[in-house]
């Protein structure tokens, strides 16, 4: 009787990551979440997508990727509209769960309620106030962990009315226990004027915008890149990949904004700021 001996091989997945060329800084804020996913996936590839993404198809054939961690919204857009659309996983994009798998940049609510319990406890409410389409936090039915500020949320359909919602608070609704969270898309010349109104009212403003903080917001709530690579590779690492918001985020403050308020932040709590603006 033959008798042949031999070893199987389970063929490695290829995962590949797909992100944009772009110039310092969003280079580095890429090659930070590119080095997070490698943490959790050793055998990645790489594909650095030009301008021109006609040819996204072909490149990608090129590879033929089990899976595609598709890095920023032109290039998430771009790929999903390829044979590949159901083996792709989104990452530095604002999405929602019937869009595709992946990490939104949106902020659990829950964790965002959690943060300010730990860097800001004398506030009391948040009024979240975003555009639909363009989620910076997501609210979720479960019950707000107790001892943490309630987060209401404001959304409007568009930007026109979402500004309005804003403006309304700012104006008239908010008073000087509450925060309210701005629009991270929200155009520049309007968030001028709304700082303007929040500085004279006392209002604190929140952003998930890092830029804002120059803005005249008092604290914002950005995205660790680097966690944010962690959390795509762990979930390409599935067999079927699912939806996540973003779990890790760094916290910046303005501390002239805080002066402005008479909020006394304490040193021990100073360290936990990766951002300090005097």
């Amino acid at each position: 009787m033959l008798v042949i001996f031999g070893n199987a091989h389970a063929k490695t997945p290829i995962i590949l990551i797909a992100y944009p060329a772009v110039e310092e800084p969003l280079h580095s804020i890429y090659a930070s979440v590119i080095k997070g996913i490698e943490k959790k996936i050793s055998h990645a590839e790489l594909l650095e997508v030009a301008d021109n993404i006609n040819n996204l198809q072909g490149d990608l054939n090129k590879h033929h990727p089990d899976k595609i961690i598709a890095l920023g919204k032109r290039v998430a857009d771009a790929a999903l509209k390829t044979t590949y659309r159901n083996q792709i996983v989104v990452g530095l994009v604002h999405s929602t769960p019937h869009e595709s798998p992946g990490v939104s940049l949106a902020l659990d609510s829950q964790e965002l309620a959690k943060r300010l319990t730990q860097l800001a406890p004398f506030i009391k409410k948040v009024y979240a106030v975003q555009e639909s389409s363009y989620p910076a936090i997501t609210l979720y039915d479960a019950d707000t962990p107790i001892n943490t500020p309630p987060i209401i949320m404001k959304e409007g359909g568009d930007m026109v009315s979402t500004i309005r919602l804003l403006g309304q608070l700012v104006e008239q609704d908010a008073t000087s226990s509450d925060a309210v969270l701005v629009p991270s898309n929200l155009p520049g010349n309007i968030l001028f004027e709304i700082t303007k109104i929040a500085w004279d009212r006392k209002i604190i403003l929140l952003s998930t915008n890092l830029s804002h903080l120059e803005s005249g917001v008092l604290m914002v709530f950005y995205p660790d890149v680097e966690k944010l690579g962690e959390q795509l590779g762990r979930l390409a690492n599935n067999s079927k990949p699912g939806f996540e918001n973003l779990q890790s985020v760094n916290a910046g403050l303005n501390q002239r904004i805080a002066q402005h308020l008479n909020i006394r932040i304490e040193a021990s709590l100073l360290n936990q700021f990766s951002v300090k603006l005097k």
